[in-house]
């Protein structure tokens, strides 16, 4: 007699718990208090069964094979479950996936390069284009006026708007006060006349005078005579109009409604005949804020007339230029950056695939074998209880047993399990996908390269003087 509870000890030890694992566990002194076999081997022998000439198994021993068959046909089919569970993540598991989508992703990243590269460039050359043009034409200018020096002017022209735009305001409310004996409204209503007059004081001088005076410093010496003669007549005029100013402030409190008529009448007369000490006040007043404005205009803008201007739709044509070739570069290289951060994702995701395929053909056989221990383990423990039933049946009977009492059992039933190759052709094949994955993505990155370097070159022929960034340096520089 073989002895089968020691077979049944000898169990594999698995990675992990299966599907099977408690399937396959067997106690076998609760199976035999389960089937009654103490009982039914005594009473059996009390009747001298089996009978000493029988040549199968009786029922009793058929009910232990019963038992462990369907026990086997459970486990067969959580085997065949778990194989087409296993054989689907194993198929699933394919590197050559990995390979089609870094194709298409090289596809996609060399189109994109490329779309951009035809649309920016057309505009890009245009900007340039212009540029020079633009550059041309300020050289020209210098050359043509002898000028050496870079133009002075203020960065922006908001300041002296504002300073402008404040002397406005002061003078209003200086005029106001002036005037406000002859308005009914008081204050209020001389500012309201008064607003108009210094709107005219201040934009006079800082307009035109701040524009026409710089003609001084003209390489024509006609310009800079007519600068002086416009000066002078500004002068004239500041003076006539601030003093009319002042007759009119004096016969606007006696007489408002002739106030107008009788200024000029008296001016034409006798310009410097003012009688109150505020009219004096008024046009002292009225000439300062004049020339307050007329040095803010002629400060907001370069000494030499149109050289400011010139350079600064030099400037902003340049800038508007660099910024659009930094943006293009900017764009391209966020595409390249892009294709190389994905392709670095794909490798670790193909050494995780592959580690993957590794340990699930690993589970698979280990499942596989775990079935087939499974199978031999119930064979044993079914031996086992078959022995046990035929000892205590042998111990209480009087005859002797049947022959096939020292037979072992196996089942009749054949236990088909589907798709439990062992996967080798596969794995050696996804192995090499592997193993040449690296110099692949090498390729696909070479391209890329290429085509940014041709970028870079094209850009170049653009703009010669661009000079490109090592962006990788800086991308290392910045992560340090």
């Amino acid at each position: 007699m073989k002895n089968w509870a020691d077979k049944i000890k000898k169990n594999l030890n698995f990675h992990h718990k299966s599907d099977l694992t408690d399937a396959c566990n067997i106690d076998l002194n609760a199976v035999a208090e389960q089937l009654a076999l103490q009982d039914k081997a005594e009473t059996a022998a009390l009747n001298q069964l089996p009978a000493q000439n029988a040549i199968s198994p009786d029922g009793n021993e058929r009910e232990v094979h019963s038992y462990f068959e369907t026990r086997m046909a459970n486990i067969n089919r959580i085997v065949n479950d778990g194989l087409s569970f296993r054989n689907t993540s194993i198929t699933d598991t394919n590197l050559q996936d990995e390979r089609a989508l870094i194709n298409n992703h090289t596809e996609h990243s060399k189109l994109a390069v490329k779309s951009l590269m035809a649309r920016e460039f057309r505009l890009l050359k245009h900007l340039k284009t212009d540029l020079d043009a633009i550059r041309q034409e300020f050289h020209h200018f210098q050359a043509q006026h002898h000028l050496q020096r870079t133009p002075h002017y203020p960065d922006s022209q908001l300041l002296y708007i504002a300073i402008a735009l404040v002397f406005w305001l002061l003078e209003s409310i200086g005029n106001g006060y002036f005037f406000a004996e002859g308005s009914e409204l008081g204050l209020l209503g001389g500012i309201g006349q008064a607003i108009i007059i210094a709107a005219i004081n201040i934009s006079s001088a800082f307009l035109l005078m701040g524009w026409l005076f710089r003609y001084k410093n003209h390489r024509a010496v006609g310009k800079q005579i007519a600068a002086y003669l416009g000066f002078i007549i500004y002068l004239l005029c500041t003076l006539g109009f601030n003093l009319l100013v002042a007759h009119y402030r004096e016969f606007f409190a006696l007489q408002p409604e002739a106030a107008g008529n009788l200024a000029v009448q008296r001016f034409i007369e006798s310009p410097w005949h003012l009688s109150e000490f505020n009219s004096w006040i008024l046009f002292v007043m009225g000439l300062l804020f004049s020339v307050f404005a007329f040095i803010d205009g002629y400060k907001r803008e370069d000494a030499y007339p149109g050289y400011g201007k010139l350079h600064r739709r030099l400037q902003q044509l340049h800038e508007e230029y660099e910024e659009h070739r930094d943006a293009i570069v900017e764009q391209v290289e966020e595409i390249r950056q892009d294709f190389l951060h994905k392709l670095e994702e794909m490798k670790q995701a193909v050494l995780l695939k592959h580690t993957r395929l590794v340990h699930l053909v690993e589970d698979k056989q280990a499942f596989v074998a775990e079935y087939e221990q499974g199978i031999a383990n119930f064979t044993a423990a079914a031996n086992a209880l078959i022995y046990r039933y035929r000892d205590m049946n042998m111990r209480a009977r009087q005859t002797p047993p049947p022959r096939y009492f020292s037979e072992d059992w196996y089942s009749n039933n054949h236990f088909v399990i589907r798709g439990a190759q062992d996967d080798i052709a596969l794995v050696e094949q996804q192995k090499q996908l592997f193993e040449d994955f690296p110099q692949y993505c090498q390729q696909r990155a070479n391209e890329i390269e290429k085509l940014y370097v041709q970028f870079l070159q094209q850009l170049q022929l653009i703009d010669p003087d661009f000079k490109p960034v090592n962006t990788d340096a800086k991308l290392a520089q910045d992560h340090a």
